[in-house]
């Protein structure tokens, strides 16, 4: 195997890791903001159209909504408030990850109304 003087790499490995660089940077210059990756929490969006509807579905007890609203305003929105008030929602169906989030908040959020919160969940909760 032919090397690239005064280097311990073949020279071919050289060449292959040039030409994958040269077409990594080709291909990333020509995405259009229509193919680029989402931002993070973007996953999380529900557009100002389609919330009225999430809302109404999650309001007559919609699992799957129930999650997209709390996931919407914690994630995406970064509202507690609303959040949490979804996460116990979704906690109600019965879903333990979502009882054991809401405890975990109340639990590191310590003020005299979280206190109470998270007694009143508990107790509902049979935790």
């Amino acid at each position: 195997m032919k090397k690239v003087s005064g280097s311990a790499r073949p020279a071919g490995f050289v060449c292959a890791i040039f030409m994958l660089l040269l077409a990594a940077s080709a291909g990333a210059s020509q995405l259009s903001a229509d193919n680029q990756a989402p931002l993070p929490g973007q996953r999380f969006v529900i557009n100002a159209a389609e919330l009225p509807k999430v809302r109404d579905q999650a309001d007559r007890g919609d699992v799957v909504a129930i999650r997209r609203m709390a996931d919407y305003y914690l994630i995406y929105e970064a509202d507690d408030a609303q959040g949490i008030y979804w996460l116990e929602r979704l906690g109600d169906t019965g879903d333990i990850e979502a009882r054991n989030n809401v405890v975990e908040y109340y639990t590191r959020h310590p003020s005299p109304a979280n206190t109470k919160r998270l007694k009143e969940v508990r107790t509902r909760w049979g935790m």
